[in-house]
């Protein structure tokens, strides 16, 4: 089977430089280097460790093998930045597919071209990869907003971005804490520096310390000199997403970290001095997360000493309009559609949605509406089903505070639903396809809810 991925793969390109196979946790399997031009690492360096060690300035959204493991779908001729685990800059082109066995990933297969250095300003580097060079990192203009509470929370970043004092960013997931972040840095006396990224969540807590502190050659199998992400980020920001799921014990060494402006690599006697500031961020109440053994009280204090509290969607919803006009602006650019927004009960949809997701899931939202709507607007059936079924459940719990009965609430969102299918077909025989059920029965409810003559049947039968 291996055979045939490695054929097709190695046929894609005229000179392919490296071969990568990883099993379905992103460890590494197979390493081989095909140009004898190219010596950035040894192949039993990387063999058995996990990919984001390799290049710790990735994420698991950044990185392309994480990315195609984790939705299936291949990557062709995506360039790439990357900083290995030795501080080095790599710039790839690369092509990434998924290596299935009955119909399951388990594994992914990847072929690398090195760029050569003067090829660097050709790397795409989008907003969305979190793959950036210091010109490409989020600013406090790109951040698209109509709610006060937001508006005043930009003007105090503008002040906080040119202090060194640690910043704690909490918010929900998808309110865009990283967004945040980036634009501290942007913005700050820092903003020459580097930017590094990562989410504690992403990396198992036995890899933490040497990806965040580095190593020493000898420290323990395998292990190489390489900085850590701290050293890397020497005159920048580091940002440490999700924190409040870093182990406790390692929480203590980040603790020290910030006390002491220094570290020390796995395997090391002597410490390095560092100038980096850290900005974190937590998807939870601090006092909670600090009530469940979550984060330590003394960790929480020294890293929180400017704190910011993001709104979620459900409490700006006057942004829901000018987000989705932005996203929809953004897909028709990416993927040359032509689609003018979105029906008045999408809006309606989206309005009384809770949005648990906030941000990105509109975004998520918006982007697969995108790939299904055959229209030049979106409408309810391009929407995913969840959506209706969070606003039934809504809908019940209003209809119980009104003391009405199940037939009486089940009647109301049967009405419901026929009139938001009616509105969005050309005739009755696709309204009731939309509905799943006959064209009879469909007729048949119109009577009984006595919506023929408001609908005055304009549409075709």
């Amino acid at each position: 089977m291996l055979s045939k991925y490695l054929e097709q793969i190695l046929g894609l390109y005229e000179k392919t430089d490296a071969v990568l196979i990883t099993d379905r946790n992103g460890f590494v399997e197979y390493s081989t280097m095909i140009s004898s031009d190219i010596n950035n690492f040894k192949n039993a360096e990387v063999t058995g460790r996990h990919i984001l060690e390799i290049y710790p300035n990735l994420t698991e959204e950044t990185s392309s093998v994480m990315r195609v493991l984790k939705n299936g779908k291949p990557l062709i001729n995506e360039k790439q930045k990357a900083i290995n685990y030795k501080g080095e800059t790599i710039y790839l082109l690369n092509a990434t597919f998924p290596i299935k066995a009955n119909h399951e990933i388990i594994g992914v297969i990847e072929a690398s071209v090195f760029l050569d250095e003067v090829f660097k300003s050709d790397v795409i580097q989008t907003k969305d990869l979190n793959v950036k060079s210091q010109t490409d990192l989020y600013t406090l203009e790109d951040i698209i907003t109509n709610n006060d509470k937001l508006l005043d929370i930009k003007s105090k970043v503008r002040r906080i971005a040119v202090t060194n004092s640690p910043v704690l960013i909490v918010g929900e997931t998808g309110t865009g804490k990283e967004l945040f972040a980036q634009s501290i840095h942007s913005h700050s006396n820092r903003s020459e520096g580097p930017f590094v990224s990562q989410n504690c969540a992403a990396i198992p807590n036995s890899l933490l310390e040497s990806i965040l502190f580095g190593t020493v050659k000898g420290s323990y199998t395998d292990a190489q000199d390489r900085k850590g992400l701290f050293e890397i980020a020497n005159h920048g920001t580091i940002f440490l997403d999700e924190i409040n799921s870093m182990d406790i014990a390692m929480q203590s060494k980040i603790l020290k970290v910030l006390e002491e402006k220094k570290i020390r690599r796995v395997g090391e006697s002597k410490d390095i001095y560092i100038d980096v500031r850290i900005v974190s961020a937590m998807n939870e109440d601090p006092i909670k997360a600090i009530e469940a053994n979550k984060i330590r009280e003394d960790l929480f204090y020294r890293i929180g000493v400017v704190q910011i509290n993001l709104p979620p969607l459900r409490e700006r919803k006057e942004d829901i309009t000018i987000l989705s006009d932005y996203f929809i602006k953004k897909y028709n650019y990416e993927m040359r559609r032509n689609i003018f927004g979105l029906s008045d009960l999408v809006k309606n949809l989206f309005d009384s949605y809770n949005w648990p997701g906030n941000v990105r899931e509109l975004k998520n939202i918006i982007e697969g509406a995108f790939n299904v709507a055959q229209a030049n607007i979106i409408t309810m059936q391009d929407i995913p089903e969840f959506m209706f079924n969070q606003r039934a459940k809504e809908n019940d719990l209003h209809s119980i505070t009104n003391n009405l009965s199940l037939p009486e609430r089940m009647a109301n969102y049967e009405k419901k639903m026929i009139v938001m299918a009616i509105n969005e077909s050309r005739n009755l025989i696709e309204a009731a396809k939309k509905l799943k059920i006959s064209r009879q029965s469909l007729q048949y409810k119109l009577n009984k809810y006595n919506l023929l003559d408001k609908f005055k049947i304009s549409i075709k039968r």
